[in-house]
């Protein structure tokens, strides 16, 4: 498969690009969760609990940002070259 004239060093770089933006995208819902569930349980002294839709959430939501976060991160690399 041709890489496009991209060496081996900036593919991999591209890869721990992408990798880094799903991370932060899951990190992002994943810290949205818990503060809305802190807060809730702060506030209103609910035992609100970490059920499976909630697992589900950050998941789908991390997932399509992480991809939208893999387009800007296409684009400014291949801008960049």
């Amino acid at each position: 498969m041709q890489n496009l004239g991209l060496g081996n060093e900036e593919m991999l770089r591209l890869i721990a690009l992408y990798l880094a933006a799903f991370l932060l995208s899951f990190l992002c819902f994943a810290s949205i969760k818990a503060f809305v569930m802190i807060f809730v349980a702060y506030f209103y002294g609910g035992g609100f609990l970490w059920a499976s839709n909630d697992t589900r959430f950050v998941l789908v939501n991390g997932i399509l940002l992480g991809l939208v976060f893999c387009v800007f991160a296409t684009v400014a690399f291949v801008r960049k070259k």
